[in-house]
């Protein structure tokens, strides 16, 4: 009897022990992979707003989302904060596990690391209004589980690619105010809600697979014609008869 009422006690001690050496692993780990990844990034980007405390976990700093058990970097949110330049390799392409990526409305140039083809979790991927440029980056297309590409506004040059269609499950893509020229691809198959390819310099007739979208996902483009633009061999004027 005694036994079983010195256990009845010394149980639940047991029990919030462990919870608290749980919580305490919890707060204390760090995903020192993704932590060196973005030290080396900020490296790049002396100029900018980011201020992270290298001494500090990763998981607290402005921006940077871990997952519950703190063990990788799953979201990186930096828009507007004075980010300059190209990206360099091996430095956010090594966030394996990110699913958000933002670094909008910043003035980041060059071409996009041929190894953000690593980031095969990505969700989501906001790189507009900044001043990259080259060819539509191919190594976009292999990201299988990206739902929204954002691209627009840049300087981005080219032929959109027919890969686009690897992208299964992309519902968002956005890649206006560039400078893509060509036909564009025949895109099917995929759950598209937003297309926006507005003002570049595509041309060629809008395939029946795109034609359900709005007008204004296709105007600036002088040389592009079909439903729900003007009819191709038609002249501005004509198409509002």
């Amino acid at each position: 009897m005694a036994v079983y009422f010195r256990n009845k006690f010394i149980i639940p001690y047991l029990c919030l022990a462990l919870v608290l050496l749980v919580l305490t692993h919890r707060v204390d780990s760090e995903p020192a992979h993704d932590k060196q990844a973005l030290l080396s990034f900020l490296s790049s980007q002396p100029a900018s707003r980011v201020r992270w405390n290298a001494s500090a976990s990763a998981c607290t700093w402005a921006g940077v989302e871990c997952d519950a058990t703190r063990s990788f970097v799953i979201s990186l949110r930096l828009p507007g904060v004075g980010l300059v330049g190209p990206i360099p390799d091996n430095t956010i392409g090594k966030l394996t596990h990110l699913r958000v990526l933002s670094l909008r409305s910043n003035f980041l140039t060059g071409q996009i690391p041929s190894d953000f083809s690593n980031l095969k979790q990505l969700r989501s991927l906001y790189l507009n209004t900044n001043l990259f440029f080259g060819e539509f980056p191919l190594s976009l297309t292999e990201l299988a589980n990206l739902k929204r590409l954002d691209l627009s506004t840049n300087s981005f040059t080219g032929s959109i690619p027919f890969a686009i269609n690897n992208l299964k499950r992309l519902t968002g893509l956005f890649l206006e105010n560039n400078e893509f020229t060509g036909n564009l691809p025949i895109i099917t198959g995929l759950p598209l809600v937003n297309l926006n390819v507005s003002n570049n310099n595509l041309e060629g007739m809008i395939p029946a697979t795109l034609s359900d979208f709005p007008a204004s996902s296709f105007i600036g483009n002088v040389g592009l014609c079909g439903k729900p633009l003007c009819g191709c061999g038609r002249s501005p004027p004509q198409c509002a008869a």
